[in-house]
């Protein structure tokens, strides 16, 4: 009866590795999600900062063209 024991020990440790390994899927699903959601907001965030670069340089240029006409 020890074989039988050690194949159904063997047999419970594949179903728990199975269980295991598919927790870890589910583990990388998210955080691949997550992963897509931060590389949007970075992508947003770098547009916002463009779009505050171009008003300070264009506020900076007009304050220096002015100082010219005066």
């Amino acid at each position: 009866m020890s074989t039988l024991g050690d194949a159904l020990k063997a047999l419970r440790g594949v179903l728990l590795l199975q269980d295991e390994v598919r927790a870890l899927k589910e583990v990388a699903q998210a955080q691949s999600e997550r992963l897509v959601r931060l590389a949007e907001a970075h992508s947003e965030l770098r547009d916002r900062v463009s779009r505050l670069e171009g008003i300070i340089e264009g506020a900076a240029m007009a304050s220096r063209q002015r100082r010219i006409e005066e």
